[in-house]
């Protein structure tokens, strides 16, 4: 083509491009909103409309987004460049919000300017589950709650089957579109990391023992496609905080202790979830597969104050003695810079804590939770990060008498609901944690959260607040593609979620997160297939009962599945009395008590090849996010406890143990006739833990006494110290958070795979180095050394060849990066 051509052909394109409203760089540019509709079906038509099998209504553009909607609601469509879009707001016009063709954060900007402000806060109520499931009808919560335009809700438990999960989707949605008084914004269904409807894998603290960020991001981009064939399109994750501190409650959520390690984590995994792919594994950004994500808890709730968790008011305090906030803000910065065509988290969650300093004061000089605290979001989080997404506060930020968690309204306990709710929107957050229960009345508080921002603030400051806001909770719906189909395929629900394919790479990756610590004189080796099967000795295992969320009554099962140990081993374990003899349940009926558990004979256990004892690290009974039990100091003396990774007794009494606490809450005194605030001394040194399992010891050195050789299987939660046992036994093997299987810690054990996990956190030498250690510092303990020399420090695990040393360890195994401030 000569010069001359090729300019009237670039003439041409670009008066094509402007007659059908796209920008050379595909973005679409209309002239004005709203525009007049053609007559339906007439001129050009390039859509096509046909009924679904599951009695929706699938509209498909050619070129363009696939619709969905119900014919009976009410809901048309209308049709313009000979293209078919939905008549969100019934004004037979396209709005800007309407036309598909344009891009989430301006349709999501051009919907806000819809709402009056009681929808808006309908927008911001996220209630757990106040609603009843049923295949064909809705109950009168929920049609209040979608009435007064509530639309991000919890989806239907794990215990609700596809098909009445797609028929629920479905009714909703379609009852949405029937309201004439709201424009049919969808629902999206947000959920917790879940199990049991969705396929296996280790949780995000084994995903971090493989050290491949590769296989996270497998598990990511499986895994939403099973959430989006059940309707799940929000995250109430992915947690990211650093588990600098190892006595923390929730290390299992994390990533393990490295802010390097954690920040390729959190991108493969974010990138994942957020990035719809095609069959070759091309991203293709946001799509029918994108999950939304939510970062938390920023700005990292991992340095809580001796270990404290802060679901409890005694665990309200994150500390920072060895100065390392900005650490801990790494991974989240992670995950607003992704390689992938989403480019950034869309959402985050706050944290409940309190942050101070070394000396006690608080960082950004306020002293109150995240989720209040101007600092740590808007001068932080939405400034020196320039991150504009929707952040939910945690759930309890604000509660008031009978929530699902106690109120953790750290710092602000003076609040009202309504100076709650407008101080969480002065801070830079857009929604309310388990706010929404109590349906009109909820509404009304918010809209007087409103008007006292009027007052304080001014009308058009106020109004700018509440309408970005509900901007960026827009863009999670709009990003997704489910205001323009919001409905779901039974088929899909029936054979994507839980299938062959995806349990079989979760379960290579769970074969791949277990480390193996200890291997003396080879006793775990490469099977041989003349091997014959061994005479195994497995214990029965005692657990307590136990409270909180999920109360299970004590148990004394084999440490492993007795059918899938047969596969291996020629197996021997213990029985159990027929009549219990522990303390009555509320029933009266006796529970289990350990002296039922009728141990094997002894001569037998001495004849079998080896024993494989599992157990549990060390759990702690003092008051925790389980147990809640204690929490209250209303009219009594309240003791702070340690919190110990051993299982024998441990009394805080050593040199390290801080007699004065950096954390506290501010106390009215009164000294010489004068009023006055002192900070409480929270501290527990002179005080004894609390561990519940300290049996499990026990086991191991019992069953040690008898056994030829002894295995040990540690289901770990929480770093430990090690020494107690580890010189008895021959070999360790260890996963994380409950999520190996019995049969892949058994694949393991019997040499049918070979070990490669690292371990993601340092196992300490002793309680000393645990007290010494600051909790906001990554891998600062003295590591356990054990028998044959080897340090349980981070990146070690041994393959079948001894200590791992790859790419792995070379890449990962450095000194820990340290954050800076970004501006």
């Amino acid at each position: 083509m000569n010069q001359s051509l090729g300019h009237i052909f670039s003439t041409i394109m670009i008066f094509v491009l402007i007659l059908s409203g796209c920008t050379s760089n595909g973005t679409y540019e209309a002239e004005n909103y709203p525009i007049e509709p053609e007559i339906l079906g007439s001129g050009n038509v390039n859509w096509t409309e046909t009924q679904t099998p599951d009695g929706w209504t699938m509209v498909t553009n050619e070129g363009g987004s696939t619709l969905g909607y119900s014919k009976s609601s009410g809901l048309n469509l209308i049709q313009a460049n000979g293209y078919a879009f939905k008549d969100l707001n019934r004004n037979n016009l396209l709005d800007q919000f309407e036309d598909w063709r344009v891009d989430p954060e301006t349709r999501a900007t051009a919907m806000a300017s819809e709402f009056t402000i009681e929808q808006m806060m309908g927008m911001k109520m996220n209630p757990f589950g106040f609603y009843t499931v049923s295949e064909d009808t809705l109950d009168g919560n929920m049609k209040n709650a979608l009435e007064l335009n509530y639309r991000q809700l919890r989806a239907p438990g794990e215990n609700v089957d596809a098909r009445t999960k797609v028929s629920w989707n479905n009714m909703v949605q379609a009852y949405i579109e029937g309201l004439e008084d709201i424009t049919a914004i969808p629902a999206v269904w947000m959920d917790d990391p879940r199990s049991g409807d969705v396929s296996n894998w280790p949780g995000n603290l084994g995903l971090a023992a493989t050290f491949n960020p590769e296989i996270g991001a497998e598990y990511a981009r499986l895994t939403s496609e099973e959430w989006r064939a059940m309707g799940i399109s929000m995250q109430v994750a992915t947690q990211m905080d650093l588990a600098t501190e190892p006595r923390w409650w929730r290390i299992p959520g994390t990533f393990g202790e490295d802010p390097a390690l954690s920040m390729d984590m959190v991108s493969a995994i974010i990138n994942g979830w957020q990035s719809t792919y095609d069959q070759d594994g091309n991203d293709l950004g946001w799509g029918d597969h994108s999950v939304n994500n939510q970062m938390k808890h920023w700005p990292g709730d991992g340095p809580g104050e001796g270990g404290r968790e802060s679901h409890t008011r005694d665990g309200a305090y994150n500390v920072y003695p060895g100065g390392q906030f900005w650490t801990h803000t790494l991974p989240f910065a992670a995950a607003m810079d992704l390689p992938g065509k989403t480019e950034s988290i869309t959402a985050a969650m706050t944290s409940y804590s309190i942050n101070l300093e070394a000396n006690g004061s608080p960082i950004g000089g306020e002293r109150v939770g995240s989720s209040y605290s101007e600092y740590i979001i808007n001068n932080v989080l939405r400034g020196m990060y320039d991150w504009d997404g929707y952040i939910l506060t945690d759930f309890g930020v604000m509660n008031t008498e009978g929530g699902r968690l106690p109120s953790s309204n750290f710092g602000v306990e003076d609040l009202t609901q309504t100076e709650s709710m407008l101080g969480v929107l002065e801070a830079g957050a857009d929604a309310f944690g388990e706010i929404g229960e109590a349906f009109q009345g909820d509404i009304d508080q918010g809209v007087k959260a409103y008007e006292l921002g009027v007052a304080k603030l001014g009308q058009e400051a106020m109004d700018e607040i509440m309408k970005k806001s509900t901007e960026r909770i827009l863009r999670t719906h709009f990003n997704i593609g489910i205001v323009d189909n919001p409905y779901l395929s039974l088929e899909k629900a029936e054979s994507v979620p839980d299938n062959e394919e995806h349990n079989e790479r979760g379960y290579q990756a769970m074969l791949k997160s277990i480390v193996m610590l200890k291997n003396s004189d080879d006793i775990i080796h490469e099977a041989s297939v003349e091997d014959e099967k061994p005479r195994v000795y497995i214990p029965r295992v005692y657990v307590a009962a136990s409270g909180g969320f999920s109360r299970t009554p004590a148990s004394a099962e084999p440490g492993f599945d007795l059918e899938i140990a047969g596969q291996y081993y020629d197996v021997l374990t213990d029985e159990v009395t027929e009549t219990f003899t522990g303390p009555p349940d509320e029933d009266g009926n006796p529970t289990l008590h350990p002296d039922d558990i009728i141990r094997a004979p002894r001569s037998e256990i001495a004849d079998c090849d080896f024993s494989i004892v599992k157990i549990n690290n060390p759990q702690n009974g003092n008051p925790t996010f389980l147990g809640y039990g204690g929490v209250s100091r209303d009219g009594e003396k309240y003791t702070y406890r340690p919190i110990s990774l051993q299982y024998r007794p441990y009394t805080a009494n050593s040199e390290f143990v801080r007699q004065e606490s950096i954390s506290g809450d501010m106390i009215e005194v009164t000294e010489n006739g004068e009023e006055k605030l002192v900070k409480e001394n929270r501290s527990y040194f002179g005080e004894t833990a609390i561990i519940t399992n300290e049996r499990h010891l026990d086991l191991v050195l019992n069953t040690e006494s008898i056994a030829e050789k002894v295995i040990v299987a540690v289901d770990m939660s929480n770093p430990m110290v090690f020494h107690e046992f580890e010189s008895e036994v021959d070999a360790i093997v260890v996963g994380f958070g409950g999520s190996v299987s019995d049969e892949a810690f058994l694949e393991i054990i019997t040499g049918q795979v070979e070990p490669s996990g690292l371990l993601p956190l340092q196992m300490p030498a002793n309680m000393e180095t645990v007290e010494a250690q600051l909790e906001d510092v990554p891998r600062d303990m003295e590591p356990h050394v054990d028998s044959n020399g080897n340090a349980y420090d981070f990146a070690f695990g041994l393959n079948w060849s001894g200590v791992i040393n790859d790419n792995r360890t070379e890449k990962y195994n450095v000194p820990p990066i340290i954050g800076n401030s970004p501006n």
